[in-house]
């Protein structure tokens, strides 16, 4: 009981801050700014009896538990829309955007390596005079190298179309490059090792966004409902041209930039967040990887090559199974394995 008590309190907090507060923003700015259209004031005018307010806690709660409970239903299609995974991809100008960039840094890191290989050939030579511009060019290759690991996957040809889904991409290819271990297909199975104060700091890292995605997704949605009070107001308010100058055109026009505006900048503060997020994940495997190994009951890695070939073959027998062409028997760490010995 406790479990279920503790389960239903986590999701609660959970769709609080990461869906409920945002739609109850949309719902809130829609019923000030869509009142010419929607006349949700006449509720709260006097007389105020009490079915009026009744009435008005309805139209205030009732679409915001929609749209929250919508959110949270469509959080990883929404996620995916900002990678660049739906819609953005039909646009070939966005990912060559992101293509270049990854392509300029992968320049610039294999350019500082060859100069680094350069100036080592040339230290054998003149011995300690070139010890400050080796590691000069070395500092200089660890900040590019470390740039391009952060923000783009391994492969360029893997480059998405935003800079967000690049570096979900990215912390998604980290256990793969460090480890040898497929971080998408084992990420259900380490949650299950993952201590729980680390799974909260995990999910805080997701809330938070979450709920700036969220926002910005829910400001392109108020910026549409602008355009469409622009086409259609008319007909529904039968107003003037110059009362629909200023009833119309001008406040819903002004209401649907700000939304754009606000949009772009949610978006922007989610860049920040999907880095922390990325980080959280890499943290994850870097700490209970090896918890995670041993619920498989395989025996401990001596050293780090030995525990990538591990995750190497481990990555066979999951994904692939009897079609594996390279997978070799596991060998189980078992008590019973021991006593036969």
């Amino acid at each position: 009981m406790n479990i279920f008590t503790n389960y239903l309190e986590k999701m609660g907090n959970n769709f609080l801050v990461s869906a409920m507060i945002p739609s109850l923003a949309l719902v809130m700015v829609s019923m000030l700014v869509f009142n010419p259209i929607l006349k949700t004031a006449t509720l709260l005018a006097p007389p105020n009896g009490i079915y009026q307010l009744i009435g008005f806690g309805l139209l205030l709660t009732v679409p915001t538990l929609i749209v929250g409970y919508t959110l949270t239903a469509l959080n990883t299609y929404i996620i995916k829309i900002f990678e660049g995974y739906v819609f953005l991809y039909r646009f070939p100008a966005f990912r060559a955007a992101q293509t270049r960039k990854a392509r300029a840094l992968l320049i610039k890191r294999e350019s500082l390596k060859r100069r680094i290989a350069v100036v080592e050939r040339r230290k054998l030579k003149y011995g300690g005079k070139l010890d400050a511009a080796l590691n000069r060019l070395k500092r200089r290759y660890f900040v590019v190298a470390a740039e391009y690991d952060n923000n783009y996957p391994p492969s360029i040809e893997d480059v998405l179309p935003t800079k967000f889904g690049n570096v979900l991409k990215a912390s998604e290819s980290y256990p793969m490059s460090r480890y040898g271990l497929d971080g998408v297909a084992f990420w259900s199975r380490l949650t299950h090792v993952i201590p729980p104060r680390y799974q909260e700091s995990i999910d805080s890292s997701r809330n938070e966004l979450s709920f700036l995605v969220n926002i910005s997704m829910l400001s392109i949605v108020f910026f549409a409902l602008c355009a469409i009070a622009i086409v259609f107001g008319p007909v529904l308010t039968k107003a003037s041209p110059a009362q629909l100058l200023l009833e119309n055109w001008i406040p819903y026009g002004s209401a649907g930039l700000i939304a754009l505006v606000n949009s772009w900048l949610f978006y922007k503060a989610s860049l920040y967040s999907v880095g922390d997020f990325g980080i959280m994940i890499r943290s994850a495997y870097d700490l209970f990887r090896l918890d995670l190994l041993k619920q498989f009951h395989l025996k401990a890695p001596v050293h780090s090559a030995d525990e990538y070939q591990i995750w190497d073959n481990l990555n066979e027998f999951i994904i692939l199974g009897e079609q594996s062409l390279e997978f070799v028997p596991l060998l189980y760490d078992l008590p019973e394995n021991k006593n036969e010995k």
